[in-house]
Protein backbone atom coordinates (compact mmCIF):
# COMPACT_ATOMS: atom_id res chain seq x y z
CA UNK A 1 0.00 0.00 0.00
CA UNK A 2 1.42 3.11 -1.12
CA UNK A 3 1.64 6.60 1.98
CA UNK A 4 -1.43 8.79 1.56
CA UNK A 5 1.29 11.33 0.24
CA UNK A 6 2.12 9.39 -2.58
CA UNK A 7 -1.11 8.64 -4.00
CA UNK A 8 -2.17 12.20 -4.21
CA UNK A 9 0.65 12.95 -6.86
CA UNK A 10 -0.51 9.96 -8.40
CA UNK A 11 -3.96 10.75 -8.19
CA UNK A 12 -3.23 14.20 -9.80
CA UNK A 13 -0.83 13.49 -12.73
CA UNK A 14 -3.73 10.76 -13.69
CA UNK A 15 -6.74 13.82 -13.61
CA UNK A 16 -3.78 16.28 -16.01
CA UNK A 17 -4.28 12.90 -18.08
CA UNK A 18 -7.88 12.78 -18.42
CA UNK A 19 -7.67 16.70 -18.58
CA UNK A 20 -5.57 16.83 -21.87
CA UNK A 21 -7.36 13.68 -23.25
CA UNK A 22 -10.67 15.01 -22.61
CA UNK A 23 -10.42 18.67 -24.37
CA UNK A 24 -7.18 17.64 -26.35
CA UNK A 25 -9.49 15.22 -28.25
CA UNK A 26 -12.42 17.59 -28.57
CA UNK A 27 -10.60 19.92 -29.92
CA UNK A 28 -8.67 17.61 -32.19
CA UNK A 29 -11.99 15.97 -33.88
CA UNK A 30 -13.78 19.78 -34.13
CA UNK A 31 -10.80 20.58 -36.03
CA UNK A 32 -10.59 17.46 -38.52
CA UNK A 33 -14.37 18.02 -38.42
CA UNK A 34 -13.25 21.41 -40.12
CA UNK A 35 -10.88 20.72 -42.42
CA UNK A 36 -12.40 17.57 -43.96
CA UNK A 37 -15.59 19.61 -44.99
CA UNK A 38 -13.94 22.96 -46.03
CA UNK A 39 -11.21 21.09 -48.21
CA UNK A 40 -14.82 19.83 -49.61
CA UNK A 41 -16.25 22.96 -49.85
CA UNK A 42 -13.34 24.39 -51.61
CA UNK A 43 -12.62 21.43 -54.22
CA UNK A 44 -16.47 20.19 -54.54
CA UNK A 45 -18.85 23.11 -53.62
CA UNK A 46 -22.11 21.19 -55.09
CA UNK A 47 -21.24 17.98 -52.72
CA UNK A 48 -20.72 20.35 -50.02
CA UNK A 49 -23.88 21.98 -50.53
CA UNK A 50 -25.41 18.14 -50.82
CA UNK A 51 -23.95 17.23 -47.54
CA UNK A 52 -25.46 20.47 -45.39
CA UNK A 53 -28.22 20.26 -46.99
CA UNK A 54 -31.26 20.18 -44.34
CA UNK A 55 -32.04 16.70 -43.08
CA UNK A 56 -28.58 15.51 -45.45
CA UNK A 57 -25.92 13.68 -44.30
CA UNK A 58 -24.49 16.32 -41.58
CA UNK A 59 -27.43 17.23 -39.97
CA UNK A 60 -28.00 13.32 -39.27
CA UNK A 61 -24.30 13.04 -37.93
CA UNK A 62 -25.23 15.15 -35.44
CA UNK A 63 -28.33 13.61 -34.61
CA UNK A 64 -26.44 10.18 -33.65
CA UNK A 65 -24.10 12.13 -31.85
CA UNK A 66 -26.67 14.21 -29.56
CA UNK A 67 -28.45 11.20 -29.35
CA UNK A 68 -25.47 9.06 -28.38
CA UNK A 69 -24.78 12.16 -25.33
CA UNK A 70 -28.25 12.33 -24.53
CA UNK A 71 -27.96 8.81 -23.85
CA UNK A 72 -24.97 9.04 -21.20
CA UNK A 73 -26.34 11.49 -19.67
CA UNK A 74 -29.31 9.82 -18.93
CA UNK A 75 -27.81 7.29 -17.37
CA UNK A 76 -25.90 9.29 -15.06
CA UNK A 77 -29.21 11.64 -14.38
CA UNK A 78 -30.91 7.65 -13.42
CA UNK A 79 -28.15 6.39 -11.57
CA UNK A 80 -27.31 9.44 -9.54
CA UNK A 81 -30.82 9.73 -8.83
CA UNK A 82 -31.17 5.65 -7.73
CA UNK A 83 -28.08 6.21 -5.23
CA UNK A 84 -28.88 9.65 -3.38
CA UNK A 85 -32.63 9.58 -3.93
CA UNK A 86 -32.40 13.17 -5.87
CA UNK A 87 -32.51 14.55 -9.37
CA UNK A 88 -30.21 16.38 -10.29
CA UNK A 89 -31.45 19.38 -12.03
CA UNK A 90 -28.39 19.97 -14.24
CA UNK A 91 -28.42 16.45 -15.82
CA UNK A 92 -32.15 16.67 -15.98
CA UNK A 93 -31.78 20.37 -18.25
CA UNK A 94 -28.66 18.74 -20.08
CA UNK A 95 -30.73 15.96 -21.24
CA UNK A 96 -33.97 17.77 -21.98
CA UNK A 97 -31.92 20.29 -23.79
CA UNK A 98 -29.88 17.58 -26.03
CA UNK A 99 -33.45 15.92 -26.79
CA UNK A 100 -34.75 19.55 -27.51
CA UNK A 101 -32.18 19.49 -29.56
CA UNK A 102 -32.57 16.08 -31.54
CA UNK A 103 -36.38 16.86 -32.08
CA UNK A 104 -35.48 20.36 -33.88
CA UNK A 105 -32.73 18.66 -36.44
CA UNK A 106 -35.49 15.99 -37.28
CA UNK A 107 -38.43 18.54 -37.42
CA UNK A 108 -40.37 16.02 -35.30
CA UNK A 109 -43.71 17.59 -35.30
CA UNK A 110 -43.60 18.05 -39.04
CA UNK A 111 -42.91 14.54 -39.19
CA UNK A 112 -45.84 13.51 -36.86
CA UNK A 113 -48.51 16.17 -37.13
CA UNK A 114 -47.33 17.36 -40.86
CA UNK A 115 -46.72 20.88 -39.52
CA UNK A 116 -44.68 23.25 -37.05
CA UNK A 117 -46.27 22.32 -34.15
CA UNK A 118 -45.22 25.13 -31.76
CA UNK A 119 -47.00 27.85 -33.75
CA UNK A 120 -50.50 29.37 -33.12
CA UNK A 121 -51.97 28.20 -36.10
CA UNK A 122 -51.72 24.71 -35.39
CA UNK A 123 -53.64 25.34 -32.15
CA UNK A 124 -56.28 27.25 -33.88
CA UNK A 125 -56.46 24.60 -36.47
CA UNK A 126 -60.10 23.52 -36.78
CA UNK A 127 -59.07 20.39 -39.55
CA UNK A 128 -56.43 18.84 -36.58
CA UNK A 129 -58.44 17.17 -33.77
CA UNK A 130 -58.26 18.47 -30.46
CA UNK A 131 -57.17 15.53 -28.59
CA UNK A 132 -53.97 16.12 -31.17
CA UNK A 133 -53.75 19.21 -30.56
CA UNK A 134 -54.22 19.10 -26.97
CA UNK A 135 -51.27 16.18 -26.75
CA UNK A 136 -49.00 18.36 -28.73
CA UNK A 137 -49.73 21.47 -26.52
CA UNK A 138 -48.01 19.11 -23.37
CA UNK A 139 -45.96 17.61 -25.37
CA UNK A 140 -44.17 20.63 -26.64
CA UNK A 141 -44.92 23.11 -24.16
CA UNK A 142 -45.75 21.39 -20.94
CA UNK A 143 -42.74 19.49 -20.42
CA UNK A 144 -40.29 21.65 -21.10
CA UNK A 145 -42.13 24.20 -18.25
CA UNK A 146 -42.28 21.63 -15.90
CA UNK A 147 -38.72 21.30 -16.50
CA UNK A 148 -37.93 24.71 -16.33
CA UNK A 149 -39.98 25.11 -13.03
CA UNK A 150 -38.17 22.31 -11.53
CA UNK A 151 -34.32 23.90 -12.55
CA UNK A 152 -35.98 26.90 -11.05
CA UNK A 153 -37.11 25.60 -7.71
CA UNK A 154 -33.79 23.42 -7.36
CA UNK A 155 -32.15 26.94 -8.61
CA UNK A 156 -29.26 26.37 -5.67
CA UNK A 157 -28.30 22.76 -6.59
CA UNK A 158 -28.24 23.69 -10.51
CA UNK A 159 -25.96 26.48 -10.05
CA UNK A 160 -23.75 24.68 -7.82
CA UNK A 161 -23.18 21.76 -10.13
CA UNK A 162 -23.06 24.07 -12.72
CA UNK A 163 -19.98 25.50 -11.46
CA UNK A 164 -18.90 22.35 -10.23
CA UNK A 165 -19.03 20.92 -14.13
CA UNK A 166 -17.35 24.06 -15.38
CA UNK A 167 -14.33 23.06 -12.82
CA UNK A 168 -13.60 19.52 -14.70
CA UNK A 169 -12.88 19.27 -18.21
CA UNK A 170 -15.74 17.83 -19.27
CA UNK A 171 -17.72 20.44 -17.96
CA UNK A 172 -15.62 22.85 -20.02
CA UNK A 173 -15.91 20.97 -22.83
CA UNK A 174 -19.86 20.55 -22.45
CA UNK A 175 -20.27 24.48 -21.69
CA UNK A 176 -18.27 25.67 -25.02
CA UNK A 177 -20.55 23.07 -27.34
CA UNK A 178 -23.50 25.30 -25.30
CA UNK A 179 -21.83 28.53 -26.36
CA UNK A 180 -21.53 27.04 -29.93
CA UNK A 181 -24.74 26.00 -30.34
CA UNK A 182 -26.54 29.11 -28.50
CA UNK A 183 -24.34 31.10 -31.25
CA UNK A 184 -25.48 29.64 -34.19
CA UNK A 185 -28.36 29.40 -33.70
CA UNK A 186 -28.85 33.14 -32.51
CA UNK A 187 -26.76 33.61 -35.65
CA UNK A 188 -28.42 31.16 -37.99
CA UNK A 189 -29.69 34.10 -40.82
CA UNK A 190 -26.73 35.98 -40.92
CA UNK A 191 -24.64 32.49 -41.84
CA UNK A 192 -26.56 31.44 -44.41
CA UNK A 193 -25.86 34.30 -46.42
CA UNK A 194 -22.37 34.43 -46.36
CA UNK A 195 -20.81 34.57 -50.07
CA UNK A 196 -18.87 31.74 -51.23
CA UNK A 197 -20.10 28.79 -49.24
CA UNK A 198 -23.46 27.11 -49.44
CA UNK A 199 -26.85 28.11 -48.03
CA UNK A 200 -25.89 26.08 -44.78
CA UNK A 201 -22.56 25.42 -44.48
CA UNK A 202 -21.60 26.98 -41.92
CA UNK A 203 -24.37 26.52 -40.07
CA UNK A 204 -24.27 22.66 -40.29
CA UNK A 205 -19.85 22.60 -39.70
CA UNK A 206 -20.68 24.84 -36.23
CA UNK A 207 -23.55 22.32 -34.92
CA UNK A 208 -21.83 19.57 -36.11
CA UNK A 209 -18.76 20.92 -33.75
CA UNK A 210 -21.05 21.45 -30.74
CA UNK A 211 -22.69 18.11 -31.16
CA UNK A 212 -18.79 16.59 -31.30
CA UNK A 213 -18.35 18.23 -28.11
CA UNK A 214 -21.69 17.28 -26.41
CA UNK A 215 -20.87 13.83 -26.94
CA UNK A 216 -16.81 14.12 -26.47
CA UNK A 217 -18.10 15.70 -23.04
CA UNK A 218 -20.45 12.93 -21.85
CA UNK A 219 -18.50 10.54 -23.21
CA UNK A 220 -15.24 11.76 -20.79
CA UNK A 221 -17.48 12.42 -17.66
CA UNK A 222 -16.16 10.63 -14.88
CA UNK A 223 -17.98 7.91 -13.33
CA UNK A 224 -17.77 5.52 -10.07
Amino acid sequence: MRPESEQHPLDDRLAGTRSIRCETVAAALALMAVAVLSAIALADPPLAARLTVENGVIEWLQVLLDAGAALLFARDLVRNARATGHVSPLDLAIVACLIGLIMGEIDLDRVLFGTKVASTRFFLNGKVAIYWRLLAFLFVWGVPVAIGAFVLLRFRAFWREGWAAVAQPWGRVLATSVAIAFLTELFEKQLGHVPGVPQYFLEELLELVSSIGFFVAAAARPRA
